[in-house]
């Protein structure tokens, strides 16, 4: 079975098997080996095969079909290895399957096998440039008829309607064809994030589509414009001989120009070519050209910023959004358990963030509290945030025993699923009968228990502590139980706390969170003030590094 193989284009390296029948190449979506780019007709080739034998004919493509470097005119056969080049796109015909060919090597033998005729415009053809000027400088103003000087001022004043930017370029486009009687073809074209040019706007004589075929333009030319903001007017001197030109008919001159905006960086380029001999343009055409440049530019570098701050004001309220979500996942109350107290502070590092805490009240009157710190800050650790909140509720509302709900909730985020991520985690159940406080830790920052007014702090569970949720899906957790006695207050915080630098890169650290519990205190609420204004106080000024999490609680 025939084949053919890509060897350049946005689809290089593809593979096509031949079989019998009829194979139609082109831009457009029905045919059977499409390419999409725009130098490239919609139907541009065909490929017929019978039996072993296959044939390949140019279907009236603007810019021809090519075999071996020579354009066809008629059908031919293809033999093995044949090179065929629809305009910049070059693909190879087998016989039967193409040899394996890594995608870096692909470009270099390319390079190496194409025929120098397939890498540069034809040898018939020749393009001399008469006249460039500097488009970025300010262009004269003593330029150009009437009519050419009025186009400029229609193109200004219209580009206020749309701030669309292909519905506004095409409007240019048919303005230029308006004052130039004698185009034959117009282009505007953008350059990418790649620097590459796509063509967001293109007219034929006659015709009011913008989905023509693009037809060729020199490289060096573009290149010119886009790299040194030079406008440049050519000529094709195969007029003058007679011979004729690649395209449908002879182009009689052209004239190109940059894009410019407000940063005097060029956009693009706008191009417009004639085939009447006896009315080439002129650099008073090139000047009036350098100035619809000079305005279509500064409308493009407007409308992209517009676009610019559309996105961004999308973009901020769907976080304002996502944030308003979020706290909802968080209480918005604190529980009401008799006998104790409770205070609780939550602010995300950005927009939302990864910590998380919650009360989950049991059927047996015990109450649940949780304290979670997601890895890394933003969305992603917002949304992982989310699913904590709801396996946390699920899993100890179904299990039996403070380890088997940790275990279940362990196993729930082991897995690839988290990346590089992690997940530390607090478990602290509450019984207000027996006035006990059971605790299991994955990971976290062990919390800190202030013995009633007696101010003496210690941190509870340093040895019982385990990994962090998802390491291990068979890791096993142990609890430890402490008795509660009045007056006494656990602490538990995230590392956003302990973790604030201040500006000579200082931390403030689970000593400074300690020395601070360890002072007086009347109740939980004014403890968390203290510990809060203090965190504040020593990063005098700098940036929230971290989500910051508090959670206390107090038996009376």
């Amino acid at each position: 079975m025939a084949s053919l193989q890509i060897l350049t284009g946005p689809t290089a390296g593809q593979v096509v098997d031949i079989s019998a029948g009829e194979m139609q190449v082109g831009r457009d979506k029905f045919c059977d080996l499409v390419i999409p780019v725009r130098s490239i007709s919609r139907q541009h080739a065909r490929i017929v095969c019978e039996g072993n034998n296959c044939h390949i004919e140019d279907l009236n493509s603007l810019n021809g079909t090519y075999v071996n470097g020579q354009r066809i005119a008629r059908r031919i056969p293809l033999k093995d290895q044949d090179r065929i080049r629809l305009f910049d796109v070059v693909i190879q015909y087998y016989e039967g399957a193409p040899p394996p060919v890594d995608s870096i090597s692909l470009s270099q033998t390319v390079a190496a096998k194409l025929p120098a005729s397939e890498d540069s415009p034809p040898a018939h053809r020749s393009t001399t440039i008469v006249g460039a000027l500097d488009a970025i400088a300010a262009p004269r103003v003593d330029v150009g008829a009437q009519v050419k000087l009025r186009a400029v001022l229609d193109i200004t004043r219209n580009l206020g309607k749309s701030l669309e930017v292909d519905e506004f370029l095409r409007d240019i486009l048919d303005t230029l064809f308006k004052t130039f009687p004698q185009a034959s073809r117009g282009y505007i074209m953008l350059a990418d994030e790649n620097g590459r040019l796509i063509p967001r706007a293109v007219r034929r004589e006659g015709e009011a589509s913008d989905s023509l075929t693009l037809g060729p333009i020199s490289q060096s030319i573009a290149l010119r414009v886009m790299k040194e903001g030079k406008a440049v007017l050519s000529r094709d001197t195969t007029v003058d001989s007679g011979e004729l030109s690649v395209l449908e008919g002879p182009v009689s001159s052209m004239i190109s120009a940059p894009l410019l905006g407000p940063s005097r960086k060029p956009l693009g380029i706008i191009h417009i070519d004639t085939k009447d001999p006896q009315h080439q343009f002129s650099e008073d055409d090139l000047e009036v050209l350098i100035s619809i440049g000079a305005v279509a530019g500064q409308a493009v570098e407007h409308a992209r910023a517009h676009e610019d701050s559309l996105q961004l004001d999308r973009r901020q309220r769907e976080l304002a959004m996502a944030q308003q979500v979020q706290l909802h996942f968080l209480p918005q109350y604190p529980p009401d358990l008799p006998g104790y107290k409770f205070y609780s502070f939550y602010r995300a590092a950005q927009d939302v963030g990864g910590d998380y805490f919650g009360y989950v009240p049991l059927s047996d009157g015990r109450l649940a509290i949780a304290l979670g710190d997601v890895s890394g800050k933003g969305v992603s650790a917002a949304l992982l945030m989310a699913r904590l909140c709801s396996e946390v509720r699920f899993c100890l509302v179904t299990s039996k025993t403070p380890v088997e709900a940790m275990s279940r909730l362990n196993r729930e985020f082991a897995g690839p699923s988290l990346g590089d991520m992690f997940i530390t985690f607090l478990l602290a159940i509450i019984d207000p009968q027996q006035h006990t406080l059971t605790l299991a830790n994955a990971g976290h920052i062990p919390p800190l228990l202030r013995r009633g007014q007696a101010g003496a702090v210690q941190q509870l569970g340093v040895h019982e502590a385990g990994p962090p949720l998802g390491y291990d899906a068979e890791q096993s957790y142990t609890t430890m139980t402490v008795d509660l006695q009045p007056g006494d207050m656990i602490v538990m915080y995230t590392d956003g706390i302990s973790e604030a630098g201040n500006p000579k890169g200082d931390f403030y650290g689970i000593k400074g969170v300690y020395n601070l519990v360890a002072g007086p205190a009347r109740d939980v609420e004014s403890l968390g003030h203290r510990l809060l204004d203090d965190v504040e106080r020593f990063m005098a000024g700098n940036g929230q590094g971290d989500d910051i999490c508090l959670l206390c609680f107090q038996r009376e």
